[in-house]
């Protein structure tokens, strides 16, 4: 869905609708002149994200991000105008990232400095891109949301949602998929990605190449398949997710029969870092000893400082909570594989990928220093005798129905149960919490020991697990 008219855009928004978690919007009242630089820009950030909207009118872009609800929108603005508008603009929690583009950088940089969503002022095209695909990164890691389960099992509607979107992930990967799901996919991602030559090149390739031992390779691959999938899961999309379902059960078969050959007599410990809202820790605090579970494929680490980057940048840049998870795992229990040598960068030696159906349950939480904490978890039995009996109960409401007619009816009780979920988060947001209180730093020589033994654990696990790609 590339570039958008701006004439066009006034007359309905809706119908530039996307697939994806991010939204491109360049205003500049002097756009027309500078048309080589907008290409340019444009080419290259288009590999990134598809939908990208040039507008020379303040008030129109405005309207444009008011209308926004499921997407984050990286903005490139001219600095004469992120000037005058940065007040009301820093407003918007739908912009994610501003990046000022100008003539003058340090006429600029001496106001701009001191906004925390801008993310440089900048003269050279090449400049902002490479800081808007550093972003966009980091974005897609903090998108990654999550629901949880109180340690009561009270089913008030925060419970609910959990265990109907557990319900959902496993209708997913059991659901039977037409026979021509696959090119039913391609045909539809041809649609919605017409004017993306970069993207309709890949989608050829996929077209052509993909088979079930390549869907990890594929979904560690920054194109339209995580792209799509990702944003998915996070809003619930059903039927994005079943036209997806085909690719979602082919990972979660390849991550199983990989495990499958690990050798699963270690505990292993592994890390997460990211960016969450102030409402999103409140409940995570609110829930200590509850049951969380990520609503997507997950990738983890199992390198402490890696996530400390992670966490950090988020915290830093885009003023969010900076939280590392710090995951305990029996091998034996949980579905994963090591990336090493199978995802489509080759390169990703210490990471680990879950399947989407995997629960923890929340430990400790303890901060680490101002807006930094440290989350401890551990991996749920699939024994849980009472989490398995109230997911039975909850699925009655669902018998005598298809797979389809199943999944349209789930759909319906999350939209309900998350209406208040976002209710509830947005509320906690909106007070002050002990997130950003100054409290003395809880860097005690964290626990050497314990952290020595953990990186033994972690090297010995590596060494193990030298996985072969798929042929």
């Amino acid at each position: 869905m590339a570039r958008v008219n701006e004439k066009n855009i006034q007359s309905s928004h809706r119908e530039f609708l996307t697939v994806e978690n991010f939204i491109g919007v360049w205003l500049d009242a002097n756009i027309n002149h500078r048309s080589d630089d907008y290409q340019s820009l444009f080419t290259q950030v288009q590999q990134l994200i598809d939908l990208i909207v040039p507008f020379t009118d303040p008030e129109s872009c405005m309207d444009f991000i008011s209308d926004i609800k499921n997407e984050k929108i990286f903005l490139i603005i001219s600095g004469s105008l992120g000037e005058k508008m940065i007040s009301l603009l820093q407003n918007f929690s739908q912009i994610n990232s501003i990046y000022i583009y100008c003539d003058n950088k340090a006429k600029h940089e001496k106001w701009a400095n001191k906004e925390k969503k801008i993310q440089g002022v900048f003269t050279k095209t090449q400049a902002i891109y490479d800081v808007f695909r550093r972003d966009i990164r980091q974005c897609q890691d903090d998108l990654v949301s999550f629901n949880m389960l109180s340690s009561a099992y009270d089913l008030n509607q925060s419970d609910q949602l959990f265990i109907y979107i557990q319900i959902l992930k496993d209708i997913l990967i059991h659901m039977e998929c037409e026979p021509n799901s696959k090119l039913d996919f391609i045909d539809f991602c041809h649609s919605r990605y017409q004017h993306n030559p970069y993207q309709l090149d890949i989608i050829r390739e996929f077209k052509n190449d993909y088979k079930q031992s390549s869907a990890i390779w594929w979904y560690t691959r920054e194109c339209f398949i995580s792209s799509m999938l990702n944003k998915a899961f996070r809003i619930h999309d059903i039927d994005i997710l079943i036209k997806m379902n085909f690719f979602i059960q082919d990972l979660h078969q390849e991550i199983k029969r990989l495990h499958s050959k690990l050798n699963k007599q270690n505990h292993l410990t592994i890390y997460r870092g990211q960016g969450i809202t102030e409402g999103e820790f409140q409940k995570i605090l609110d829930n200590s000893n509850g049951f969380i579970s990520f609503n997507n494929f997950l990738i983890t680490t199992t390198d402490k400082n890696v996530s400390l980057v992670y966490a950090c940048s988020a915290r830093d840049n885009h003023g969010l909570v900076g939280v590392i998870f710090q995951i305990n795992i029996d091998q034996s229990q949980a579905i994963f594989t090591p990336l090493h040598k199978i995802d489509y960068y080759s390169e990703s030696t210490k990471e680990i990928l879950f399947t989407i159906n995997t629960i923890f349950r929340i430990h400790n939480i303890h901060q680490i220093e101002n807006g930094l904490w440290e989350i401890q978890l551990t991996l749920t039995a699939d024994d849980n005798e009472q989490l398995k009996n109230i997911t039975k109960l909850m699925q009655k409401e669902f018998e005598g129905k298809n797979e389809i007619e199943q999944l349209h009816a789930i759909m319906t009780k999350i939209q309900m149960a998350g209406e208040f979920e976002s209710e509830y988060i947005e509320t906690q947001t909106s007070h002050e919490h002990p997130v950003h209180e100054e409290t003395e730093a809880h860097h005690t020589d964290m626990e050497t020991e314990q952290a020595v033994q953990e990186n033994a654990r972690n090297d010995e696990f590596e060494s193990e697990h030298p996985v072969v790609a798929p042929e």
